[in-house]
């Protein structure tokens, strides 16, 4: 069962909970944490714009209206086909527009594998 909206950090547990039974794990337990948390770096240069020179392939515009009070709920890594790999985020922030923080709004993130457990974002 999910938390009512704008339960705060509260509800993040429940969340990753559900996300976690949305689907079975495909992934060794090592490879999913290295992807969720690239995954979480990646989705919090989208929204922020911090760190987003770390992958220049990846964030080509310059512009951000970043989010302000920015977290993660929750996340899991699955296997999209090849050598492809998704993040799927559930993430809380309040918008550019100044409303008021936002919970439960959903990403994805993919990565394509390069060589040896080097992942790569990629859209």
């Amino acid at each position: 069962m999910l938390p009512p909206p704008g339960d705060g950090p509260a509800g993040d547990a429940a969340v990753q909970h559900a996300l976690d039974r949305s689907s079975s794990p495909d992934l060794s337990p090592q490879t999913e944490r290295l992807l969720v948390q690239l995954g979480r770096t990646v989705w919090m240069a989208e929204v922020t714009g911090r760190g987003r020179r770390r992958w220049p392939g990846y964030f080509t515009d310059a512009e951000v209206r970043p989010y302000r009070r920015f977290r993660v709920q929750a996340a899991i890594a699955r296997r999209a086909g090849g050598r492809r790999v998704v993040v799927h985020l559930v993430w809380a922030g309040a918008s550019p527009a100044g409303t008021d923080e936002l919970d439960n709004r959903t990403a994805r993130v993919f990565f394509t594998q390069d060589g040896d457990n080097k992942w790569t974002p990629s859209r």
